[in-house]
């Protein structure tokens, strides 16, 4: 079983999507540039999660990238072609990203090959200092706008858990992940293999994969507007990503930010906006 280990969100500009996650009380780090033209801006969790907002750069060297087979890219492109900022892959943390890949080519799902790159950032001492990953992507033919991969760290973790970590709205990380798909039950192969999760659990609407304290729902249209209140997008035979939780310590605290959320008993849901493009739903901790 694979816990979350960040969200990859596609936005058309870093400058939007962090005056948008500013607003809604996030601290969002220092911005970052990857070799193969994109760029970040993350926002790190206590719970060693963390959102990545990311944007091209330098589209010449994304092209490039994906002509040679980067997976990374290509998922990218192919879910900014639906909307220009959305939610377009899933990482869940590895210690094996090769051993992952290899069960992923096993079960049929594995996409690509092992991808690796190193970066850097500044480490709780305030130096600089190399970090790394090794990726194995995952994906189900039935589903081209969407991926799941290992995120393995290779030297220093980009997220400790302790920097840019303490949010004003109260934020302690993701705990669920929602994807909307017309018949769950068709994806019930997939996320069992991705997630490493044998027992998921299946109803006529849903399927849901426990990772640890966490949780991936595959939802159809109708259990995601009735839990979030907010149509769904049309996943057409596929699925796509849609939502993520965060939970916060208090709700009522945490709404004098997301001035433009819809609370309910049990969540306050924020529906996507320039320099976020999926909804955001936070739930308080009980």
């Amino acid at each position: 079983m694979r816990p979350i280990d960040h969200l990859v969100l596609p936005v058309a500009a870093l400058a939007t999507a962090r005056e948008r996650l500013t607003e809604l009380g996030f601290q969002v780090s220092p911005e970052a540039r990857h070799p193969f033209g994109t760029g970040n801006a993350r926002v790190f969790f206590k719970n060693r999660t963390y959102l990545e907002p990311i944007a091209t750069l330098d589209q010449a060297v994304v092209d490039k990238g994906i002509a040679e087979g980067l997976v990374f890219l290509d998922r990218i492109a192919k879910a900014s072609a639906r909307a220009p900022e959305g939610f377009a892959m899933l990482a869940l943390k590895g210690d094996d990203a090769e051993e992952a890949l290899d069960l992923y080519r096993q079960k049929g799902f594995g996409v690509g090959d092992l991808f690796s790159f190193v970066g850097k950032a500044r480490n709780d001492a305030g130096d600089e200092t190399e970090y790394g990953v090794r990726l194995a992507f995952a994906a189900d033919p039935k589903a081209p706008e969407a991926a799941i991969f290992v995120c393995q760290p290779v030297g220093m973790s980009v997220n400790t858990g302790t920097r840019y970590c303490d949010h004003p709205n109260g934020a302690d990380g993701v705990v669920a992940v929602a994807a909307v798909a017309k018949n769950p039950a068709d994806f019930h192969v997939f996320l069992s293999a991705a997630t490493g999760q044998r027992e998921l659990r299946a109803t006529s609407f849903l399927v849901e994969a426990e990772l640890g304290s966490q949780r991936l729902l595959l939802m159809t249209p109708a259990g995601f507007e009735n839990r979030y209140g907010v149509t769904a997008p049309d996943p057409g035979d596929g699925f796509v990503f849609a939502a993520f939780e965060v939970l916060v310590d208090n709700l009522d605290k945490t709404r004098e930010f997301a001035l433009d959320g819809m609370r309910t008993a049990e969540r306050l849901v924020v529906p996507s906006a320039p320099g976020l493009g999926t909804v955001l739903a936070f739930v308080e901790n009980r």
